[in-house]
């Protein structure tokens, strides 16, 4: 039997007198406090009691509990003076594979995963949040998710570089830097969500560059078959005369008539009598000097005035021929 708290303190006295007056010292009034905790809050019970076991304290006050609640102390302990009661609430737990319902009387995501043994990886998503508070019939989710890693090694391929060489013929080349293959690691990692994949993220490491090949090629221009019989090569600047009798005698320095095939040099770097090839222009012999031929030099001789002007001034390569080379005509 219970006796609610408010209507107690009348009786106390006669129930005290009546205690001793009938001998039942072995039995104890107790006051007791219950808590009974739901996901919606908290609330507070007291009332007095002569049992002397939980549950038959509780089932005396006619306050219901279920096999599935959290009862502190067990129900079958001896009674003390507070009873605290977690109450189970049915959650449905569901993932890619099964759907089921629990009781349980943890109102946080985490202690339920927990309660239930379910492991999360890193990458899972929970829903609601593992932090969430749950009430009555909550669905929590739990989306699987894994990182898969594939590693392959893969060839990089070199470049090819190509410089001018001045003292290379053209259509000639050569390999200055031989290239080499470089080496690299590319690690593929995929992002599995319940089984099928949805991220695709690739990254790659170096593990030795490609050395460039380097080829030069040749810009220099390319000896006549006329000039073959050369023995040096001057890059000189040419320029053009032809023997106007209204200033000219046609006598060149050296005794010869001017004409097409003489060429003005400066003797100091091409001595006179020296044969020569010119492209563009053909073979002449350094006949003639002039006061503004000095250094590298040379005034080729035309026929007639378009001729001069048409060749105006332009830089060549001048060829000086063996000595058995004929003359020029």
């Amino acid at each position: 039997m219970t006796i609610p708290t408010n209507k107690l303190r009348g009786l106390l006295g006669l129930a005290a007198a009546v205690v001793v007056g009938i001998g039942l010292v072995g039995v104890q009034l107790k006051h007791v406090e219950v808590v009974i905790r739901t996901p919606h809050g908290t609330r507070r019970d007291e009332f007095w009691t002569f049992r002397h076991t939980v549950r038959g304290a509780l089932a005396a006050s006619n306050i219901s509990i279920s096999s599935r609640d959290q009862i502190v102390p067990r129900p079958s302990a001896v009674l003390r003076s507070k009873i605290v009661i977690k109450k189970a609430i049915p959650v449905l737990i569901t993932n890619a594979r099964q759907h089921f319902q629990v009781w349980t009387a943890d109102y946080h995501v985490g202690s339920v995963l927990r309660h239930l043994s379910i492991k999360l990886r890193p990458h899972d998503l929970i829903r609601p949040a593992v932090t969430a508070r749950i009430k009555a019939r909550s669905t929590i989710t739990v989306v699987q998710r894994w990182w898969t890693h594939q590693t392959r090694l893969v060839s990089l391929p070199f470049s090819v570089e190509r410089r001018a060489d001045a003292t290379m013929t053209q259509g000639r080349t050569t390999v200055v830097q031989e290239g080499q293959v470089g080496k690299a690691r590319v690690v593929t990692s995929q992002l599995m969500q319940n089984g099928k994949r949805v991220m695709t993220r690739t990254q790659t490491v170096v593990m030795r560059n490609p050395v460039t090949e380097i080829i030069a090629y040749g810009t220099k221009p390319p000896v006549p078959q006329a000039a073959t019989n050369f023995v040096g090569a001057i890059r000189m600047l040419s320029t053009a005369y032809w023997p106007d009798p209204a200033w000219s005698t046609g006598i060149t320095s050296t005794g010869i008539r001017a004409q097409y095939g003489v060429a003005a040099v400066d003797p100091s770097v091409i001595p006179l009598g020296t044969h020569l090839y010119i492209p563009g222009y053909g073979h002449a012999v350094a006949a003639d000097t002039g006061g503004a031929i000095v250094g590298d030099r040379i005034d080729l001789c035309f026929n007639d005035n378009q001729q001069a002007v048409d060749w105006g001034v332009r830089p060549v390569t001048v060829y000086i021929l063996a000595p058995n080379t004929a003359q020029a005509s």
